[in-house]
């Protein structure tokens, strides 16, 4: 059962849930903060300073996602680059950075943070739609859906969390996160990864597990490279086949103890860290990290990062329970 549906801790439990609470969740939500900060960076370079050439800039990125959205989508997808290119795409590529500078401050400062999640929400909603036409084409070598859905469910992770990390100078935090929310972006992580674990299950995938990591190499420098390198020596001995089925079985156990709130306390550190091993291989770290190859989609760290910071906060109930259990037995 997942930890947060539990029933709520005795009145002896008081004097240490909020403190551990807040002081486990609040590095998290500003990590996700130092993220939407670095996407800000790297979307006022990309689409603002240097967007000079055809192919860069937000026009650039709008119009692959017209030409890759699926055909019932691609109407609505061409009318908001229609009408994007009519009034000022530098300008409104600003606008969009701007944005993602004052999402990053919001969770960085936990000012307005509530607000700050549900605009998040609706415009990671606009985004996967505007910038990657929901993230088709699902193509043979696609893994996942695009990273705008994980950070959808980030803002609702960080909604749930919100009654515990109040600002500084604010009223008392509140005991326990929201179950409400906390089950609902569990299940929404879940259908994710369960999405994720289909891609996986595809024959193309099952065959040709190395070109997920070889692209990985190029352009990065000599120590990421010689990693990756590493890795994909370490696989071809194992041989591909083999790990892409154990990949896609670990996938599949990751949506279902999601999904289900079972063993959670078991499978959200070993998640954590399958989601690093993705991130820093077939994700290259998220770089190469130069304003022509990264930041044009708001994915500048990678996709899987976005997972696993995720995975952070589903390690606290892990953590916090039992440290409760232990007051109760004190007491």
């Amino acid at each position: 059962m997942d930890q947060w549906t539990q029933p709520p801790p005795s009145p002896a439990t008081t004097r240490t849930s909020p403190a551990c609470g807040a002081a486990a969740f609040g590095p998290l939500v500003a990590l996700l903060g130092v993220v939407w900060l670095i996407n800000a960076g790297f979307q006022f370079l990309t689409w603002v300073w240097r967007a000079s050439g055809p192919d860069t800039g937000l026009p650039h990125v709008l119009g692959k996602a017209v030409s890759s959205a699926p055909p019932w989508l691609q109407p609505l997808v061409l009318d908001i680059a229609t009408g994007i290119d009519r009034l000022n795409p530098r300008g409104i590529a600003a606008a969009m950075a701007v944005v993602a500078l004052l999402l990053g401050l919001a969770l960085i400062t936990r000012v307005g943070l509530r607000t700050a999640c549900w605009f998040g929400v609706a415009y990671s909603i606009f985004c996967w739609i505007a910038l990657t036409g929901l993230g088709a084409p699902y193509g043979p070598g696609q893994t996942d859906p695009g990273v705008f859905p994980a950070y959808l469910i980030s803002f609702l992770v960080v909604l749930s969390v919100a009654p515990v990390v109040a600002p500084r100078g604010s009223a008392a935090p509140a005991l326990m996160p929201s179950r409400a929310m906390w089950t609902a972006a569990r299940l929404l992580f879940g259908l994710l990864w369960l999405f994720d674990a289909a891609l996986k299950w595809r024959p193309y995938f099952l065959s040709h597990f190395l070109d997920q990591l070889t692209p990985a190499v190029q352009g990065q420098p000599n120590w990421i490279a010689t990693y990756i390198t590493f890795v994909i020596n370490a696989v071809q001995t194992v041989r591909p086949e083999l790990v892409a089925v154990l990949v896609a079985i670990i996938e599949t156990g990751i949506a279902i103890s999601l999904l289900t709130g079972l063993w959670l306390r078991v499978i959200a550190p070993l998640a954590f860290l399958y989601s690093l091993a993705i991130w820093t291989t077939a994700e290259g770290w998220g770089g190469p990290y130069t304003a022509a190859g990264t930041g044009v989609r708001g994915n500048v760290v990678g996709n899987v990062l976005i997972y696993a910071i995720i995975f952070l906060f589903f390690l606290v109930p892990a953590a916090y329970r039992p440290r409760q259990d232990r007051v109760v037995r004190s007491t």
